[in-house]
């Protein structure tokens, strides 16, 4: 490039970042089209003459959501930055995030699918009150049980149509039942069957991602696994679960009692809905949300930057 046409670039780009002037009054002033203003412009960022720098304690954690939306085909990615927090501060946080980077979604949703779970209990309950009479929530397992209620899915489904002014269905069955033959007679009620149904075409699902192995299980802190199943699911090598529904390390649906007898929506069905959302900040479950992520189950994800930067090296190391 000769040193006019150095000028002319600089020259554009001078009139574009400095002075404000529109792409369409630039090339009017110059005599040249629109087009070629902005190929001016690309090859000035290009060639390095215009360096754009973005001043903002954000921009590391935006260009994590692009770079985590990028590489899993993900549809929507909030990170929570760390780097200053207490633990304590970013259990608090983590919701608040989430709320703000799903509440579109909620919005546009005519039927919300909730599973279960503490961190889902926590996004209800800061959950801002709105008005959405024509939105239903859903739940995506089932709700019964007589020990930590306010975690189950019917009470979640419940308080967050209430806090959304919209219409709710229950599911009353228990999320796990003891076989076969007693899914078989629930699951066939004209009632269980109907909402199973609609769990399966919700647009905006929210669910939680656990591990067995991990210390602070729901399923085993409830009772519907104890120590024996637990050493069970380690055998046929499970990684975690989404809604009760525990999957491999390709994501595939373990062949074992639980998933045989849990009654909700299974991870077929599950990644054929539109948003899948999850929140997630513990360390002890970054394989579970590789996986999950991974194997498409869940394509919406609200998680901290540590956890961001284990997934994009992790998935770097892989190929």
């Amino acid at each position: 490039m000769d040193i006019q046409d150095d000028r002319d670039l600089v020259r554009v780009a001078t009139m574009y970042y400095k002075e404000d002037m529109k792409q369409s009054d630039i090339a009017k002033q110059l005599g040249i089209s629109r087009q070629l203003v902005s190929k001016y412009l690309v090859d000035a960022r290009s060639k390095g003459i215009v360096d754009i720098n973005i001043n903002s304690s954000s921009a590391y954690s935006v260009q994590l959501e692009l770079k985590l939306q990028k590489v899993f085909g993900l549809k929507r990615v909030a990170v929570l930055d760390t780097s200053y927090l207490e633990k304590q501060e970013i259990e608090k946080l983590i919701i608040q995030t989430a709320i703000s980077s799903f509440k579109k979604d909620i919005a546009k949703a005519s039927k919300i699918g909730v599973s279960w779970g503490r961190i889902l209990r926590r996004l209800v309950d800061e959950y801002p009150y709105v008005n959405q009479p024509e939105s239903t929530v859903i739940p995506l397992i089932g709700g019964m049980g007589s020990d930590r209620v306010e975690v189950h899915s019917n009470q979640i489904a419940h308080d967050l149509s209430r806090k959304m002014r919209a219409k709710c269905k229950y599911l009353y069955v228990p999320a796990l039942v003891d076989s076969r033959d007693i899914k078989k007679n629930l699951v066939e009620n004209v009632t269980v069957k109907d909402v199973l149904e609609d769990g399966k075409k919700v647009d905006f699902a929210l669910v939680g991602i656990a591990s067995p192995f991990s210390k602070s299980n729901t399923m085993a802190e409830i009772g519907y696994i104890d120590q024996k199943d637990i050493s069970e699911l380690a055998k046929v090598h499970v990684v975690g679960d989404v809604n009760s529904r525990f999957f491999d390390d390709n994501g595939n649906e373990v062949d074992c009692r639980i998933n045989e007898n849990v009654i909700g929506i299974n991870l077929h069905d599950i990644r054929k809905i539109d948003k899948v959302c999850a929140i997630c900040y513990e360390d002890e479950k970054k394989d579970v949300l590789f996986t999950a992520i991974e194997s498409s189950i869940i394509n919406c994800l609200t998680l901290t930057d540590v956890l961001a930067e284990y997934l994009l090296e992790r998935k770097n190391k892989n190929e």
